[in-house]
Parts: structure tokens; sequence; C-alpha cells
């Protein structure tokens, strides 16, 4: 690889694949920060542009732009933007007071906007106007750069006060040619290609051991192709979306955890089962079939370094079992669902896929990726989920800007043409922040939504007390 030149990998390059101006790749998170306080004086844009300045020595992909490769011959790369302007990159915006709604307001008219790729793909909005005095920092960063866990220690080297500033030792030099990527490409491709005969025995080796583990008496776990029921989640609908925020008590999840003996993010999955079993059978849709969840976990070995780019995550899909109408029934359902999935996921090998993507070139990736998509939009009765729900948690930061603590934290990630609901759960603090982003035809009002998972979560507390 060309010096200063990072290839994407291929999971990365995927969301720059599917990307279109109803399907966007770009992630929305909001951190709420305490109000004025201890003589704290409110953030202007030339303080956040100080802070960030000082720390782009330790965020390195905040420099980088993207470059194709001629030919589509292989994976796009980073390079250093040498036009880079980070003012680009730093906006502001006043709410009218109590500006409160009218963040949600906000961030559901943001979800859908593309980012410029001529440029490094983030962009940090300061927002004003929020009720007693409190101020916002968007996030916006398309999904190709990080995944969550990159994300939280990019929030984490931005936001800790005691990280020390780091000089700018950035290597100096123009960005490399058409010819010198091509180049690069095919030795990298040479390399890769050599390895895809132990590749194909080892990949049927892993989908042998799984097809064995699924003939046996395990539960039934939803494949990654068509296993979903078609519902109003997945029809197609406009570059426009709906948008809501809520808080759980972690306690309260906790409290059915211990219960039940099921996993907290099995909770979290059974709070989002009980609010769209509600959802869709006031509307008489409830289908026969149970919903299927789409859920992301890290990837990454424990044993290697975090960094503040790339994703570093698989997924498995697992039953949210809604057509179980006990609730408590329905949450062990569910529990035994995802210990199979995330077993069966083990088996099949977390790095399997991510491996053969890195070695399909956009020649042929994002044509593929185009034709999936509309073949999935072209048959409404079946799908291959019906909501992504993660789960991440923020390990107990100590962040502040300019004396502003970050008071809450929510995290969004973007929808799916074929599946347009997602719900993202963070833990802060002793609470679980939600958010909830979709397509209107698929939920009209995400508010409607929350409420249902406060209901859902109701239930179960009342069931496990």
């Amino acid at each position: 690889m060309l010096h200063g030149v990072q290839r994407l990998a291929g999971s990365d390059a995927g969301f720059l694949f599917i990307e279109s101006p109803e399907q966007t790749s770009v992630c929305v998170d909001v951190a709420l920060l305490t109000p004025p306080g201890d003589g704290a004086p409110p953030l202007t844009l030339l303080d956040l542009r100080r802070r960030v300045a000082e720390r782009l020595p330790l965020l390195p992909a905040w420099r980088w732009r993207l470059a194709e490769v001629p030919l589509g011959l292989h994976h796009p790369v980073w390079i250093d933007d040498p036009d880079f302007d980070l003012d680009y990159h730093l906006r502001q915006v006043t709410l009218p007071e109590p500006g409160d709604d009218a963040l949600d307001e906000l961030l559901a008219e943001i979800e859908p906007q593309l980012l410029d790729l001529r440029h490094p793909l983030w962009q940090l909005i300061l927002v004003h106007g929020l009720g007693d005095g409190r101020q916002a920092l968007i996030f916006r960063f398309h999904h190709t750069i990080a995944d969550g866990a990159a994300l939280l220690l990019t929030l984490d080297l931005l936001l800790d006060p005691e990280h020390p500033a780091l000089p700018d030792d950035r290597p100096a030099g123009p960005p490399p040619t058409k010819g010198q990527l091509a180049r690069a490409a095919l030795r990298d491709l040479g390399r890769q290609w050599r390895e895809i005969p132990s590749m194909v025995g080892t990949t049927r080796e892993r989908f042998a051991a799984v097809e064995q583990r699924r003939s046996g008496d395990v539960p039934e776990v939803p494949r990654s192709m068509n296993d979903a029921p078609g519902t109003r989640l997945n029809r197609p609908g406009p570059p426009v979306r709906t948008y809501a925020r809520t808080r759980l008590a972690t306690a309260e999840l906790q409290g059915v955890r211990r219960t039940t003996g099921a996993t907290l993010n099995d909770v979290v999955l059974g709070v989002v089962a009980g609010a769209l079993r509600s959802y869709l059978d006031d509307l008489g849709e409830l289908p026969d079939r149970p919903l299927v969840a789409n859920v992301p976990v890290a990837g990454a070995p424990s044993d290697e370094p975090q960094q503040t780019y790339g994703n570093r995550f698989s997924n498995f899909f697992t039953s949210l079992a809604t057509d179980v109408a006990d609730p408590i029934e329905r949450l062990a359902a569910i529990s035994a669902g995802t210990a199979e999935a995330k077993a069966q996921l083990d088996l099949q090998g977390r790095d399997t896929l991510p491996s053969w993507l890195d070695r399909l070139p956009p020649a042929i990736a994002r044509p593929a990726s185009r034709w999936l998509a509309r073949r999935t939009l072209a048959d409404p009765t079946t799908a291959n989920f019906n909501v992504l729900v993660s789960n991440v948690r923020v390990p107990d930061p100590s962040w502040d800007l300019g004396g502003h603590g970050v008071e809450h934290l929510w995290m969004s990630g973007p929808i799916a043409d074929d599946a347009g609901l997602n719900i993202t759960v963070v833990g802060y603090g002793d609470e679980l922040h939600v958010s909830v982003v979709a397509s209107p035809v698929a939920v009209p009002d995400a508010a409607d939504l929350t409420d249902r998972m406060h209901a859902a979560l109701e239930e179960l507390v009342a069931c496990t007390v």
C-alpha cells in the first residue's frame, strides 16, 4: 500500500455501494450538554474549533477524503485531503427557545441528508437555544468512516479533557496519482486472491458446521435472506425520516434481566418486540410469523487495540417472537434465539463475510449491492429483516467541553431501503438512551413507538416483580 494511503475494507466500502438519494449511510449522534454553571459561559463555535484543532492529530480519519481507484479495480482509499478546511466541517444553528422539541425536528431533517464525498465525511453542529440555556453537539459521520465502537473512542479523544495535545506530524506530500492507485490496487488484489483457495475450503467447513447445527435440536434462527415477514416496516419510502428520542431506566431492565436470566441485550430486544407487536397489532397488521431483528455485534478481537476508524462488527439475525402474546414467554423465546444465533455466528466465523468482501472489487460489488436492494424491494411479501437494533455502552466517560459536561448521548444509524426502522440504544450513566429513526411509511410518528417501548418495559417489570 502507498505511504499515507489507507484502503477501505470491503465492509466499509459497502456503505458507499448501497447509498442513494433515498438510502443514506450517514449516522447522526447528539450530545446534550450540561447547562451553564460555575461561571462557564455558553460555548461558541470558536471554542469548538479550538478543541477540534487541538485533537486533530489524534483523529487521522477526520482529515481523510475518498479517492476512487481507476476502473473500480479495488476498493477506494483514504488519502489526506490536500484542501482540508476545518471550518467547512463546523456549523452552528440556533433553535427557537425553548428548542427541545425543535431539536428532534432538526434531527429528523438531518437524518436523510447525504454528505459530500469530495470532503472528509463528517460534520459537527453546535446547537443553541435549548431549555435552561443548554446547548447540544450534533455529530454527523459517514458509516464508511467508523462503527459505533470507533465513534465512542473518537468522542472520548475529542471530549476527554485529560488527553494531551499532540503535534501535527502528518507526512507531507502530494496525493497519489491514478497510476499509483491502480498499481497498488493490483498488488493488493494479487496478494488477496492468492489466499482465495484456502478461504474457499475454510468457508465450506464453517457453513457446513452451521448447517449441521441447524439440523439438530436447537432453536430456529432466521437466515440472513428472506426469512422475515414483509410488513409496512419493509415498504420503500421517500428520502424523509421521522425521529424520536427517549430514556429508559437501566435499573428496571436489569431487574428484568436478573429475574428472567436473560441478557440485558435480550431485555432490550424484548422491549422492542413488545412495542412493535403493539404497534402492528393496533393497525391490524401483525404478521403470523415473528418479526426479525438485525443485531450488530462487536467483531474485533478483544486483544486488538480499538481504532478511531473502520467498521469491525458482525451481525446476527434473530426472532423477536412477536407471535407470542405473553411478554415473559416472548422474552424467553428471544433469549434462546439470540444465544443460538450467536453460536451459529461463531461457527460461521465473524470474519468470514468481511474477508470475502475485501476481495470483491467495486466493479462487481457495487452493481451486486444495487441488484440485491432492487430484488428485495420488488417482493413486499418477504424481507431480510424488519428492524435493526444496535446496543452500545459508554464506559463512564468524564467528558467536558469548555466547562460543559455531556449529560445525555443519543446515537442513531441509517435505515435500509428494505427495512425502514433503526433503533439504537446507548447505555450512558444510569439510563439507556434510545433513538428511533424511521421511514414515514414504516412509522409516521416515531414518538409513538418510543411511548410503546416504555409501555412494553412496564409490562415486563410488572410480570417480574
